[in-house]
């Protein structure tokens, strides 16, 4: 391969670090809730506001799923607005509700090897949600529920947006291990059926699970946290590959209730691992999520 077929190759990479922790291409950016994740709030209006900042000089080529050679960084800084309403109704016997979320994405790629040092920034993909649903008994919670990254960002080498839709189910418990809900065990599954791409391509559809194991403290809660992607279904079109992209990651994750203001701020930091590409090359790196939510 030359040096120029090297940096277009390079640059086809941002289409699947846009949304900073998408390394089979797209997931939600804020689906890593980790600890608790399957247990929806009581009935109220809800802002949650995200921090995420994604680095890897780690870039797993497609087919050898080697690393590719050279001094290759990508990074991707995500500001998310969420707002998420729990109505007072029931349906099926579970809280209903629904959310909106709005991200704005900064993407970079550089390489002295390669000679690239390109950057790019704007509104992402918004996600729609008509359906939240969630349960609450004594020692579990559980939740459901549906939406939809619109195309509505602009896509391109690194621009915010993806190119397509992408649809998305979403199910998952909490187990409490005590009566005091002191202890908690999660895992919240997603499964995410892409829309065919602005450039011909259709991905592979993709399933994920995100998982925590927790401890309470009065108002502070920590714990270990984890998540793991698998692409399920072959991409699609001219040029694509007969290959199936995972990602795992494991990290810690902290946070504290400040009742007075009706707030809880969080931290998390993650480290991948056992990453494998399909068609495109993939990123295997850090994250690290900062979460305020707020109550009204």
């Amino acid at each position: 391969m030359t040096a120029r077929q090297q940096r277009q190759a390079l640059s086809i990479v941002a289409m699947s670090v846009r949304l900073a922790m998408a390394p089979a291409d797209g997931l939600n950016p804020v689906q890593h809730e980790a600890m608790d994740d399957a247990s929806t709030p009581p009935p109220g209006l809800y802002y949650l506001g995200y921090f995420l900042n994604y680095r890897s000089n780690n870039l797993r080529t497609p087919v050898s799923n080697e690393r590719v050679p050279g001094d290759v960084r990508v990074e991707n800084t995500s500001f998310v607005n969420r707002l998420m309403w729990i109505t007072d109704s029931k349906l099926l016997g579970a809280d209903y509700g629904m959310e909106v979320i709005v991200p704005m994405v900064h993407s970079s790629m550089n390489s002295s090897t390669y000679g690239l040092d390109r950057h790019e920034s704007g509104g992402s993909d918004i996600y729609l949600s008509p359906l939240i649903l969630g349960w609450h008994m004594p020692r579990w919670d559980v939740s459901a529920g549906a939406g939809v990254w619109l195309d509505s960002g602009r896509a391109g080498a690194l621009g915010p947006g993806l190119g397509y839709q992408r649809y998305v189910l979403s199910g998952g418990a909490t187990y409490y291990l005590d009566e005091a809900r002191v202890w908690s065990t999660s895992a919240l599954l997603h499964y995410q059926r892409n829309g065919k791409a602005d450039h011909g391509w259709r991905f592979g559809d993709q399933a994920s699970v995100e998982w925590g194991v927790g401890r309470r403290w009065g108002l502070l809660q920590a714990g270990v946290v984890g998540y793991s992607r698998w692409q399920v279904s072959r991409d699609q079109g001219l040029g694509t590959l007969d290959g199936y992209a995972q990602n795992h990651a494991v990290g810690l994750q902290a946070s504290y209730i400040f009742l007075p203001a009706k707030m809880m701020l969080r931290a998390a930091y993650y480290k991948e691992f056992g990453t494998k590409a399909a068609t495109l090359p993939v990123p295997q790196g850090d994250l690290l999520r900062l979460t305020l939510i707020k109550a009204f």
